[in-house]
């Protein structure tokens, strides 16, 4: 009876974890720039602090790309974003041409070379337009700054 209760137990117990268990996506792409300078892919929580002006863009939750001269031949840089939770978000590139670590504004257009994964008409970018649902892996994202 006690080896029934420990198997009924540990059955259980392994089926909860998976019910419990968060699914983790992909996102990944290639990103074309023509400038030097580090780029910055920037999830929702970089896209809040990317308005607030000259404010410096940190490593996390960035991801950052530091251009060397063989980034800068190609023209073009790989991306992945692993084990990305269910909800939305956005990736937004930025090219820090002057290398002072800092998203820069002058009136409203951003200073420097920025795209997104969803396309935009604005100036700068829009949280309503940039944003996108992630319930599966994204693949094949092109970005153009």
């Amino acid at each position: 009876m006690f080896k029934k209760a420990v198997f009924f137990l540990g059955v259980l117990l392994m089926a909860s974890s998976f019910a419990y268990a968060e699914e983790k996506f992909t996102v990944s792409g290639e990103v074309t720039f023509q400038y030097d300078g580090n780029i910055y892919l920037l999830t929702m929580e970089g896209f809040r602090d990317f308005y607030r002006r000259w404010h410096e863009l940190p490593e996390s939750p960035c991801k950052v790309i530091h251009m060397n001269t063989d980034l800068k031949k190609a023209g073009k840089v790989s991306f992945t974003f692993d084990n990305v939770p269910k909800g939305t978000y956005c990736v937004l590139t930025y090219q820090d041409v002057n290398m002072n670590g800092e998203v820069e504004f002058e009136g409203q257009p951003v200073n420097e070379p920025w795209g997104s994964y969803k396309e935009t008409t604005h100036d700068i970018p829009v949280w309503g337009t940039v944003k996108f649902v992630v319930e599966k892996d994204i693949t094949g994202i092109t970005i153009g700054m």
